[in-house]
Formats: C-alpha cells, structure tokens, sequence
C-alpha cells in the first residue's frame, strides 16, 4: 500500500510499504481523509522530539473498515468509522481519578502505521473505545474534525464557561474557531477572537464571534478592555502556541478570570509572569492536552448534530502524492484546514 514515510526534517517520501496485518481484536481500515495538524508540520518542516523516524504521521483519521479480527463483535466490514489515535487504558492512578488525558498508559496503543498511509490497523483498545461509527449524513471530512474537536472540548469544558461571560480567544486558526464555537453552545454571551488573518477572522464573524480583532491593526487587549467596561475577558483561551500570544491572553482576562494555554509551545519556551498578577487578581492559568474517549465521542455527535460547523473550516484538499504541498500551505496559513483525501 502506498504511504508518506516520515524520515526528518524536510524528509518525507510516498513509498510503497506492507498491509498492516490486523489479529482477532482488532480492525483494518482504509482511510478515506486525514487531516493534517500543527503537530504534522511540526514534525515534518522542523522535527518533533516525540516523533522518531522512520515514520507516518496522521492522525486525524476517518475511513472504512475493510476488516475485522474475529474477536470484533462492535464494528463490522462495511462500516464508516471515525478513529481516535489513543485511548487512556482506563486503570492507572490518573485513569482512577478521571484525568484521562494524563494517562500513564496514554500512548501505548496507537493505530498502525499512520493515517498518511492507505490503510492502518486499530489496536484492541482503540477498536473497543475510540473508534466510533460516522452517521449517515456527516462526510469523512467532517469526521476527520472528531479528534481536533474532542481536544478543544477538553480544554474549554475546563474553563468552566457559562452564561453570560465573555470569552476571548486568542488566534484564528481551525483550533481557535472551534473553541469560538465550542464557547457560543456552552452559553458565552459575547466571544472575542484575535488574530492576524482578515480572511479567518471574517469566517470568525460567520461562525458567531461578536468581535474579531486584527491585531497587526488594532491592539486586541484595549479592545476587549473597551467592550467589557474596563474588566477584561471572563476566560481567555489561547489557542495558539506562541509566548507573545500567551502574554497577551494573560492580559485580556479580568481579575477573577480563566486564561488557558491550550496550544503547545515550542522545546524550551520560558515564560516570565509577574506572580503577583496571580496573587492580587485571582487569577487562575490553566493547560488542557488532549482529550477523553467521553470527549471524543461528544465530539462526533457535536458535529453530527450541526452544533459545530466543522465544513466551513476546510479550505485545501491534497491527494497523499501532494502531501509536501499539504504540509506547507498548512505552515504558509494560507486557508484554514488542510486534509488529504486518500
């Protein structure tokens, strides 16, 4: 089967490589779109600490099972499924406390080889808790959402937005959008979205964000002190990786307030932080990684249900030959979501 093999940096090449053969408890699936993350570019332009090549990348997957270990009684051939790429094993110390992101256990599992790939095979685990069938009227790219969706659920479920707030949420990208989106079915009352795309921040204002702020022309942190009489933000998410963005979000938030770092930072990142900015205003800083086989679920039937609109996010389509076109148009931001059709 044909696959984009992963080498380093700057390293990726369609190779042909072997079927996976699946056992009794597990499935085979031919994926039909895979999306293509930050994590992907990551890895793929610069290289990932937790990657080690040879590898394929890809895990936002969605496509057919084409086979079923005989020990499968929940999934059969035929079926269109969405995949999680791991599942928490459900019995560490943190398993036992709910934390299912911080699982000890959380990566054993994963499915084989990657959704770069033609076909993966889905381990015991995954097949039983993280492989979910796609209802009949939601797209394989769609569903590919399922799992990027699930990873914002998390987070803001965190937050503990309510009625009435007011959430900021720093960057435009698909993550951002679907925390905009996320924010407006929990309730918020306004949501404020900052980025530096005018053509992202104008499908913010479609997707329900009462203000979107350019910030290469208008300072975000004055406006959103102007729209909330002077307090700031009741939770701040920052959807973005990048220490000037995690500054300004600790300075959109009101005394009081929830600011999350949600995306991840590069190796090595510092951030200064004045303690007292805690300390006097109550602040409280949070993180949020991953997500629960729950919040993978709730996902789907978000996106099942038309509460997220997930289509209006895809912008490029590459076929798995085109994957370095994919990859950098990713990095280049020059749309929104990327996925490859395979």
């Amino acid at each position: 089967m044909k696959a984009a093999v992963y080498y380093g940096p700057e390293d990726v090449r369609i190779e042909e490589i072997e079927t996976p053969r699946i056992e009794d408890d597990e499935v085979l699936i031919r994926v039909r779109a895979c999306g293509v993350c930050s994590t992907d570019v990551r890895a793929i332009l610069r290289g990932h600490p937790m990657i080690k090549p040879p590898a394929v990348l890809g895990h936002e997957i969605a496509g057919d099972i084409t086979n079923a270990g005989k020990n499968v009684t929940k999934h059969k051939v035929g079926d269109r499924v969405v995949v999680a790429p791991y599942v928490a094993c459900g019995a560490c110390y943190y398993c036992l406390q709910g934390q299912y992101t911080l699982c000890s256990r959380l990566f054993e599992e994963k499915p084989i080889p990657g959704g770069f790939a033609e076909s993966v095979k889905v381990p015991p685990r995954i097949v039983e808790r993280g492989t979910l069938e796609i209802p009949r009227d939601v797209s394989y790219e769609r569903a590919v959402f399922t799992e990027p969706l699930a990873c914002c659920l998390h987070g803001i479920e965190g937050c503990r937005v309510k009625a009435g707030d007011v959430v900021a949420i720093v960057g435009d990208g698909p993550i951002g959008l679907m925390h905009l989106q996320l924010a407006r079915v929990m309730g918020a009352d306004e949501v404020i979205v900052s980025g530096q795309s005018d053509h992202r921040l104008k499908v913010a204002s479609k997707l329900g964000a009462a203000i979107a702020v350019n910030e290469t022309v208008e300072d975000p942190v004055r406006r959103v002190i102007e729209e909330t009489s002077g307090r700031g933000a009741d939770v701040v998410i920052v959807a973005v990786g990048s220490l000037t963005a995690a500054d300004q979000g600790l300075r959109l938030a009101r005394r009081g307030g929830i600011v999350n770092l949600f995306g991840g930072f590069p190796t090595e990142s510092e951030l200064r932080l004045d303690p007292n900015l805690i300390h006097y205003s109550g602040l409280t800083i949070t993180g949020s990684f991953g997500f629960s086989h729950v919040d993978f679920a709730m996902a789907l039937r978000l996106i099942g249900r038309g509460k997220v609109n997930v289509g209006e996010l895809i912008t490029h389509r590459f076929s798995l030959d085109n994957i370095v076109t994919a990859v950098n148009t990713s990095a280049e931001r020059k749309g929104l979501k990327v996925l490859l059709t395979i």
